[in-house]
């Protein structure tokens, strides 16, 4: 797994200045860069003559939506060896534990409350992330090749 963008709640973009939102749009743009730009890292790696298929998880708690991601990408893709690839998106749930009484559990929100002792805040421990999870090549010596997964 390779993390690649990791931040708090979008839902509280919605009451920000255009200017601020603006600037949100920016970053999943160069997130999306960033993905884009491990997808043919690895392909090359790989001697890839093309990427056929990628695959791109967004943690339950990250403010990323693969609208974005595959706006970004159609933008970046033509010319390129993912040009024609597939993208596909996955969910990672999000996860936290309690400061106080340790346990682990679930989240949907970032703002939680531990469900045993209703402790706040929690510690985050997985889903604020996006990362490439899988990508399939063709190479000159296999039609389709898992090289990241």
């Amino acid at each position: 797994m390779m993390p690649c963008y990791d931040r708090g709640n979008f839902l509280l973009a919605q009451a920000m200045p255009l200017s601020i939102y603006r600037g949100l749009q920016l970053h999943e743009s160069s997130l999306t860069e960033n993905l884009f730009e491990h997808v043919l890292i690895h392909a090359k790696q790989a001697n890839a003559r093309r990427v056929t298929r990628f695959k791109v998880t967004i943690g339950a708690l990250s403010d990323a939506t693969p609208e974005s991601i595959q706006f970004y990408f159609n933008s970046l893709s033509p010319g390129t060896l993912a040009e024609g690839a597939m993208l596909e998106f996955d969910r990672a749930p999000g996860t936290a534990q309690c400061p106080v009484c340790a346990k682990e559990f679930e989240i949907d929100e970032i703002y939680a409350a531990c469900p045993q002792c209703g402790a706040f805040p929690l510690k985050v421990t997985s889903g604020n992330g996006v990362y490439l999870s899988s990508l399939e090549v063709e190479t000159d010596e296999a039609k389709h090749e898992h090289i990241h997964e």
